[in-house]
């Protein structure tokens, strides 16, 4: 495993001689402000988010995403974190190939309502765009069921435990096979075959209703619900968590971990070209992936480095909890 910081702008990316499976970048928003976090000693972090135009931001974080998609390997995932406006904008402004590789966009909630909101909406939400090149690794990953999900969906039972039910049978918009099965015989056909049906009745996993047939699904063999493109279960560090926040825009270990246990190989490599508080660096070194990471900020390389000394010295899985 190599864990890399590196002083250098993102723009500097075509030098680093490695491609990569995952890359994940956290800019600057284009906000117009400068961010501070003042340390217990007085010392003070900070960044500028300064432009001559939103214009000029929208055109550099094109150039920035461009250059980092050559940095893609031919199978590869890229999150381009940001608010719903920039990443909104700037899709019109990046090559055609990468526009025309766009997944989907994640919504991630990161805090709870607010209670100071007066004349507007509450603005609780980024935006993750993912871009999906070729046919990438991907690892599901699975939520805890909803306490209320759990109760309404499984509730039937036999000597195996609680189960839930799953459709055999097809539907108005997708007719599956025709046959009959057991004296059963759907208007739509079923969604496996006559083979497979048999196989599930073998093993005790057929449920038989009145008028179908469904598959038992077992509480005790359920993963979970799998996490789909609104993310409500992954909270922002709060000012007031002492020794958690190092850094003005530092992102969750949660989020960074999802990403990358998700999207990335076990040997695989991760580019993230706006080190800033160093989650993902971070989150690599703890599952075991490589990872390249740059900033120009000196603050945010000793950040990151010196909390990659400490995590790795004693195992502290919770400095960016």
């Amino acid at each position: 495993m190599s864990i890399q910081v590196l002083q250098q702008s993102a723009e500097q990316m075509s030098e680093i001689d490695q491609t990569f499976d995952l890359i994940y970048m956290d800019p600057p928003f284009g906000l117009q402000r400068d961010f501070k976090m003042q340390e217990e000693d007085g010392s003070e972090k900070s960044f500028s988010d300064h432009w001559e135009s939103f214009d000029d931001y929208i055109q550099w974080y094109a150039t920035i995403i461009n250059a980092a998609y050559q940095k893609l390997n031919r199978n590869g995932w890229m999150y381009m974190h940001n608010n719903f406006i920039g990443n909104a904008l700037v899709l019109s402004h990046i090559d055609r190939e990468i526009r025309d590789n766009f997944y989907t966009n994640i919504s991630w909630k990161r805090s709870g309502p607010k209670n100071n909101i007066k004349n507007g909406w509450g603005n609780i939400v980024d935006s993750i765009l993912v871009i999906r090149k070729g046919n990438p690794y991907f690892e599901v990953e699975y939520s805890d069921l909803d306490a209320k999900y759990e109760k309404n969906s499984f509730k039937n039972q036999d000597e195996k435990g609680y189960y839930a039910l799953a459709k055999t049978t097809g539907e108005k918009s997708r007719v599956g096979r025709m046959f009959e099965f057991r004296g059963y015989n759907p208007h739509y056909g079923w969604r496996m075959s006559e083979d497979q049906l048999m196989e599930l009745a073998n093993a005790n996993l057929l449920h038989y209703g009145k008028n179908t047939v469904y598959k038992k699904i077992y509480l005790e063999d359920n993963k979970g619900v799998p996490v789909q493109n609104l993310w409500d279960d992954v909270y922002y560090i709060s000012r007031s968590e002492k020794n958690k926040r190092k850094y003005p825009t530092q992102k969750p270990l949660k989020l960074l971990e999802r990403i990358i246990k998700t999207s990335c190989p076990a040997d695989g490599w991760i580019l993230d070209p706006f080190c800033g508080g160093g989650t993902t660096a971070i989150a690599a070194q703890i599952l075991g992936r490589n990872c390249i990471t740059t900033d120009t900020n000196p603050d945010s390389i000793r950040i990151t480095q010196d909390a990659l000394g400490e995590q790795q010295e004693n195992n502290l899985l919770s400095y960016f909890n």
